[in-house]
């Protein structure tokens, strides 16, 4: 049982990703040994940068924001998830859509991203919450097909956000980079295409073999199928599959626009391109660092980094890390909150497995 605070506990989630074999059987010393260890280190980072970029400075760069500003930039943070929420459903295929709430998606959406920013999970147990939370009327096999073919569409489009950002917004924006502006461009452009052509090949070779994992005890055929369930929402609903892709790469997207909103607060006045390419560079930042729980320290340095990279100043840098930090860490302690109240409201809630479930492959 992992312990995320009082009253708040993910032993279901983690029970069920652990004994799936999605999640490798580890030791609470070991847990409790990594998290320790990965913790300080980030810590250890981030109180460096403090101490080395004068933290009265920073600090009053922060207080430039303000309570009202600070209310917006939490407030902003509502149009992200209201993506997501559209990139879940469109994960889902059309015959089993009218069987979800898009307001109930919305809420497991950052009920999900609660669990996965707080844990030491590399954002695995957060899917699981989202699949556990969705009504048991749901038959388990299509609550956790839509789930993962979602993640899939998820990292495709934080892939394509970045690798097309990179390519079109960071050659000549750096100077000291002048040199490699040709393989920032190329380089990244030549991967999309190659992701583009495989995708595409895929789907017109229409192969229509099921794929089974080798995990968990014979019972859970449900869990088995999702693979052959992923490759077949691919082929059969490409445009929904695309759909949920696009909505996805908007939720990235957006995230530029709070960054103008505390650079604006923090006096720096940025043109939306420079808004774009930050936040390009902050998605790099957190897919190297993704296994580091509530970002910590990485969301701090990250920032700093890229400002300092891009001539806008480290301590401004510092600042906004500290602020998105903050904005971050209340929105997953929401999504925390909304998490256990469901279980207490609904302590049932279980992704057993279904009936047989109904084939979503077949030969041509």
């Amino acid at each position: 049982m992992v312990p995320l605070g009082r009253g708040v506990r993910l032993a279901p989630v983690l029970a069920l990703a652990r004994g799936s074999g999605v999640l490798p059987v580890t030791s609470q010393e070991g847990v409790k040994v990594f998290r320790a260890l990965i913790l300080a280190v980030g810590a250890a980072t981030f109180l460096v940068l403090l101490w080395k970029l004068d933290p009265a400075q920073v600090g009053r760069l922060m207080l430039k924001v303000g309570a009202l500003g600070f209310l917006l930039i939490l407030l902003q943070e509502v149009v992200p998830h209201f993506f997501n929420a559209l990139g879940w459903l469109f994960a889902i295929p059309r015959r089993h859509a009218g069987l979800f709430r898009f307001g109930d998606l919305y809420q497991h959406r950052i009920q999900g991203d609660g669990v996965n920013y707080l844990t030491p999970s590399a954002t695995i147990a957060g899917e699981f919450t989202r699949a556990l939370l969705v009504d048991n009327a749901v038959p388990a096999d299509i609550r956790l097909g839509g789930v993962v073919t979602a993640k899939c569409t998820q990292s495709l489009a934080q892939i394509v956000f970045t690798l097309a950002g990179v390519a079109l917004l960071l050659p000549g924006s750096v100077p000291s980079l002048a040199r490699y502006d040709a393989l920032l461009r190329w380089g990244p452009a030549g991967l999309l295409a190659v992701l583009a052509a495989a995708s595409a090949g895929f789907w017109m070779m229409g192969s229509r073999q099921a794929w089974n994992l080798t995990i968990g005890p014979s019972s859970w055929h449900w869990l088995k199928a999702v693979p052959g369930q992923v490759l077949g929402f691919h082929q059969e609903h490409p445009l929904r599959w695309w759909a949920s892709t696009f909505f996805f790469v908007l939720g990235y997207a957006w995230t530029a626009v709070e960054v103008w909103m505390i650079c604006a607060f923090l006096g720096l006045r940025l043109d939306w391109r420079t808004a774009l390419l930050i936040e390009v560079l902050s998605n790099t930042v957190d897919m190297i660092f993704f296994m580091v729980p509530a970002k910590v320290g990485t969301q701090e340095a990250g920032k700093t980094g890229i400002f300092h990279l891009l001539g806008l100043g480290a301590q401004t840098g510092l600042a906004l890390g500290i602020v998105r930090h903050i904005r971050e860490v209340l929105w997953a302690g929401l999504g925390l909150l909304l998490y256990t109240w469901e279980l207490r409201r609904n302590p049932r809630a279980s992704l057993k497995p279904a009936p047989a479930p109904e084939p979503v492959l077949s030969s041509r």
